[in-house]
């Protein structure tokens, strides 16, 4: 199985104030979207980085689902998944990333064998903690979307800077970096269709 792994800049991105604040997939319209309730400084960061996704792939976001994590990542720790992997598809119906296997797993790629297509990407966060991969790999995900057994084909990767928004394709091998030191960071992704995908 190829993956096609690539990532995109779609420009600088003004982040709201760090608050210490959690949001899991927040689903949201983007033509006329609303944030949770205690997220909507939000707004104009989230409106930008859609704008920025449709405008550069030509192709209209009908949905989407926003997590914002402002967290203190303690040293020794990712503040998101650590280890090169592929993310899923979020089914809003169920709040979990996947297809509909029972039992259902947190993260799912593979269903009775059958692909489940995976969603683009948006990522943003104030301090670099984010390592992308660009390339065509050979491998299949594991069944939730590990994708360490194909590290030796890697490379070193690229570490996003802060403050910009990022592009990452459905296949975007990606991993969270381990901080040294404690580090305050907060980080938003946006997940959504990617025209017929999910």
């Amino acid at each position: 199985m190829a993956l096609n792994s690539t990532y995109a800049d779609i420009g600088h991105i003004f982040l709201p104030a760090w608050k210490g604040r959690q949001k899991y997939m927040h689903t949201f319209n983007p033509k006329s979207p609303v944030m949770a309730e205690g997220y909507e400084d939000y707004m104009k960061p989230v409106q930008a980085l859609c704008q920025a996704a449709e405008a550069l792939t030509n192709n209209p976001i009908h949905e989407a689902h926003m997590t914002v994590d402002e967290k203190i990542v303690q040293a020794g720790w990712s503040q998101r998944r650590p280890g090169a992997h592929v993310d899923g598809c979020f089914v809003p119906a169920l709040q979990r990333w996947g297809h509909n296997p029972v039992p259902f797993p947190a993260w799912a790629h593979y269903c009775n064998n059958v692909p489940i297509d995976r969603m683009s990407i948006i990522v943003a966060a104030s301090v670099p903690g984010c390592i992308v991969y660009d390339g065509t790999f050979e491998g299949a995900p594991a069944s939730d979307g590990d994708l360490e057994h194909i590290r030796g084909q890697l490379g070193p990767g690229y570490l996003l800077p802060a403050n910009r928004g990022y592009l990452l394709s459905p296949d975007c091998v990606h991993e969270s970096m381990v901080f040294e030191s404690p580090t305050e960071r907060t980080f938003l992704r946006i997940a959504f269709q990617d025209g017929d995908r999910c």
